[in-house]
C-alpha cells in the first residue's frame, strides 16, 4: 500500500513538473512597421496570414474574424481573405499611429497633423472630433502616438516629443498628465486603474496609479542578455503577465527578440525572434483562447 502510494506522489510530481516546464506558446496578431505587413503568426511561430501595407501600427482582430490596423495614412479593416470591407483614409499630410474599435462599432483614431482624436463611423463619416494640443513647434511625427478611449468616457494619448502621457476630455481639456522617461509611445488603461505605459527610447515599461506613482517598472537591463530597444505595444494578460513589443528600428533591426512576455517580478518567459521575415515589430495581440475577448475589453 505504501508502494502504491508512493509510486501516485510521484506520478503527480512528475505531471506537477511537466506542466510547470511547458514552453509559453501564443497565437498572435502583430505589425511590422519596417517590414510593411500585418501577420498573424501560430504558436509554432509560423505565419499563417499577411496582409502588405506601408507602416502598420495598431492592429486588433475582430470579433468576427477580421483584422482592424492603422497605417501611416489610415485605417483598414480587412478580413481573412484579404478583403478590404472599411476604409478611413486621412487628409494630406498627417501620420496615423493609434485605431482603437469600439463597443458601438464606431473606430477611434488619433491623428498627427490635425491635432485631433476623430471616432468615424462605419459610413466612413466623422462623429466625433477632440482637439488636441501639442507643442506648436512639433511637426506631425514627432506629436502623439498610440492613444485609446477610456471607459469614462474621456481620452489617454501619448506625447512622445513632450515625454508625457494625458488624459483629455470629450472637449480636449487635459484632466491629468504625468512625465515620462523618454519618448512615450503606447498607453493602456487596465482594469485596477492604472496606466500601463512604454516609454520608447526611455527603454522602459511602466504601470503608473493614478496619483502618478509608478508601481511597477522594468528597465533597460532587466532581462539579462535582452535589453529593452524601443518600448512599444504592450498588453496585459489575465494571469498579470505584461507583453510588449522591442522595436528594433533605429539601428538594431537584426538583432534582440521583437516581443517580450515578464512576470510582475520581471522574469522573462516567453519572447518572439524572427529577423529572417520581421524587421521591427511595433504591436502585438494575443490571440490565444484563454485571452480573447472583445477589443474593448483587452488589456492592451
Amino acid at each position: 500500500m505504501k508502494h502504491t502510494l508512493l509510486i501516485c506522489l510521484t506520478t503527480l510530481l512528475a505531471a506537477a513538473l511537466r506542466a510547470d516546464d511547458t514552453p509559453i506558446k501564443h497565437r498572435f496578431l502583430c505589425s511590422d512597421y519596417s517590414g510593411g505587413k500585418v501577420c498573424i503568426v501560430n504558436t509554432k511561430g509560423d505565419i499563417e496570414w499577411e496582409f502588405p501595407v506601408k507602416i502598420p501600427q495598431d492592429c486588433w482582430m475582430l470579433p468576427n474574424g477580421n483584422i482592424l490596423f492603422s497605417h501611416l495614412t489610415g485605417v483598414k479593416e480587412v478580413t481573412i481573405e484579404k478583403k478590404v470591407v472599411w476604409e478611413y483614409q486621412g487628409p494630406a499630410g498627417i501620420e496615423i499611429h493609434a485605431a482603437q474599435p469600439l463597443p458601438d462599432g464606431n473606430v477611434m483614431v488619433v491623428e498627427c497633423g490635425t491635432k485631433r482624436i476623430i471616432e468615424v463611423d462605419r459610413s466612413g463619416r466623422i462623429v466625433k472630433e477632440v482637439p488636441l494640443h501639442p507643442n506648436p513647434k512639433l511637426n506631425a511625427h514627432g506629436q502623439f502616438r498610440g492613444g485609446r478611449k477610456l471607459a469614462n468616457g474621456n481620452y489617454a494619448v501619448p506625447f512622445l516629443s513632450e515625454r508625457k502621457v494625458v488624459e483629455v476630455d470629450g472637449e480636449g481639456n487635459v484632466v491629468r498628465e504625468v512625465p515620462v522617461p523618454g519618448n512615450p509611445c503606447s498607453i493602456v488603461a487596465l482594469p485596477n486603474g492604472n496606466w500601463l505605459v512604454t516609454t520608447g527610447d526611455g527603454h522602459q515599461v511602466l504601470e503608473i496609479a493614478p496619483d502618478g506613482k509608478t508601481v511597477w517598472q522594468l528597465k533597460e537591463n532587466d532581462l539579462p542578455e535582452n535589453p529593452i530597444r524601443w518600448a512599444i505595444g504592450p498588453q496585459r494578460l489575465p494571469n498579470g503577465n505584461t507583453v510588449f513589443c522591442n522595436w528594433l528600428g533605429h539601428g538594431h533591426i537584426g538583432k534582440n527578440p521583437h516581443i517580450y512576455e515578464v512576470t510582475p517580478e520581471n522574469k522573462l518567459v516567453w519572447s518572439f525572434a524572427d529577423h529572417a521575415h520581421f524587421k521591427a515589430i511595433s504591436q502585438v495581440q494575443i490571440l490565444d483562447e484563454s485571452v480573447l475577448a472583445k477589443p474593448w475589453e483587452v488589456a492592451r
